[in-house]
């Protein structure tokens, strides 16, 4: 009897190149339009009732195939952003900073556990919304089940004190490049606008997540057989750690090296939150202050411009892929766009969304990004291809742009902690959690964060907030 195949989901790269070609597809089956629009300051908006039937353009496979290569030269700054972010990290990795800071406070018998593992979170979920902890995540959670297990705590927590800490950042990121940063780019708002409120949100979403992780840590500490790493019959030593110091000690030897590169990167995180808002900074300006960090971080930590190099491009082959996502899914706007049916697609759901009132309008644009991110796991592909819809819709329903970016956010954000794509179970399996049982633990906090998006989302529409 042959066994059946188990469903499994398509690769990130499949998923967006099958749009692609339903995209090109679409070019021949919907009616080709157009909007008029004007220019109001910087910002091009789109005349509501202006929409009219063109000349149809459809896209043919050479057309399809070219739009690949014409999203990705498109999308050429944002896509080197990532990668130079990324392989700042790898070389931040490599010189042993990250991990000797972490041990270092981790053998400090003085610290209470419960105080160093929020300690630990504050630290990655700051650096998460900061934009620079996020897909060098899975690579640090090692670290953070090797810190809970040396205070006694299971592989989950571990998993929960990094991996929850990056997704409680940058589900409400002020200042995550990859997401937030496309997204306004796209609405042709100021890159980080909006700052204040998004960091309102990320304290409260920290109090939120931070509530039932330490709701899980009295749980297990109460009762060991609570912990989601538990098994029938197993011995507690199996899958709750001992005290004792980080690893063997040797991680704890912070050095003056080490000290400096982490205070680099704090000061590489304030240089860019500052150039952003301040004064204007854009992707060329991100991409270098991330270049300076690694050279300074690899040349201060010994590993000489060879080594520095070596593990600058070992970093930018580790984003490739996250970078050349967003080339990918700009070229389903660009089939969109060549076939003249985008402001059609437009057209058709502003009818609805125009019956709404704007409040309903904009939540409802929240319930559609947290859908499309199943299909599109990456935030930087999520943004790519759903704001150039978004921003127009926005603007003939009377949503605010800035109202439309942060539904997109919500909808990116929260339901990447339950969707089993991109790297969830990858960090999953590093801190050693069955999906399912994860779940189930998950499922109260994303209530709650639902619920904070739909009365942040009905707020901030009421009061009309642009983030100007």
């Amino acid at each position: 009897m042959k066994e059946k195949k188990q469903f499994k989901i398509p690769y990130t790269y499949t998923v967006l190149f099958i749009m692609m070609i339903l995209a090109a597809i679409m070019t021949w089956i919907i009616p080709a339009g157009e909007y008029d629009t004007e220019k109001v300051g910087n910002v091009t908006r789109v005349i509501a009732g202006t929409y009219h039937a063109v000349a149809a353009t459809p896209q043919g496979p050479w057309a399809m195939l070219m739009a690949v290569v014409q999203g990705c030269y498109q999308a050429a700054k944002l896509m080197f952003m990532v990668m130079f972010c990324g392989a700042a990290m790898e070389v931040l990795q490599q010189s042993g900073a990250i991990s000797a800071a972490f041990g270092k406070v981790s053998s400090n018998k003085r610290v209470n556990g419960k105080i160093l593992i929020m300690m630990v979170f504050i630290f990655v979920s700051i650096g998460a919304a900061a934009g620079v902890f996020v897909n060098s995540t899975l690579a640090m959670i090692p670290v953070g089940v090797l810190i809970a297990q040396s205070l006694g705590y299971d592989a989950f927590t571990g998993f929960l004190m990094v991996g929850m800490a990056s997704y409680c950042g940058t589900s409400v990121g002020w200042a995550t490049p990859h997401t937030i940063g496309i997204a306004q780019t796209i609405a042709e708002l100021p890159m980080f606008s909006g700052f204040g409120v998004r960091v309102l949100l990320h304290i409260i979403n920290f109090l939120i997540t931070y509530y039932f992780i330490a709701r899980y840590i009295n749980l297990i500490e109460k009762d060991p057989t609570r912990s989601l790493n538990y098994e029938v019959g197993m011995e507690r030593s199996e899958y709750m750690g001992i005290k004792s110091n980080f690893g063997n000690g040797t991680e704890s030897g912070m050095t003056w090296q080490h000290t400096v590169s982490m205070l680099a990167l704090v000061v590489a995180i304030i240089a860019v939150m500052i150039g952003t808002i301040k004064f204007g900074w854009g992707q060329d300006e991100m991409s270098t202050t991330f270049f300076v960090l690694a050279l300074f971080v690899g040349l201060i930590s010994g590993m000489g411009l060879d080594g520095t190099f070596k593990a600058f491009i070992s970093g930018c082959a580790k984003m490739a892929s996250a970078a050349f996502i967003v080339g990918f899914a700009n070229g389903i706007s660009i089939i969109l766009t060549n076939g003249n049916i985008l402001n059609t697609i437009v057209n058709w759901l502003s009818i609805p969304m125009s019956k709404m009132s704007a409040v309903m309008a904009a939540n409802f644009m929240f319930v559609v990004n947290t859908i499309i991110n199943f299909f599109i796991p990456s935030g930087s592909g999520q943004a790519t291809a759903v704001m150039p819809l978004m921003v127009p819709i926005a603007d003939l329903c009377g949503i605010t742009r800035q109202v439309a970016v942060q539904a997109f956010q919500f909808g990116d954000g929260f339901s990447n902690a339950l969707y089993p794509v991109g790297s969830t179970l990858a960090a999953l399996s590093a801190g050693k959690t069955e999906y399912s049982r994860y779940v189930k633990w998950a499922i109260p906090m994303l209530l709650c964060q639902a619920v904070l998006s739909i009365v942040t989302l009905t707020i901030l529409q009421s009061i009309g907030w642009t983030g100007l």
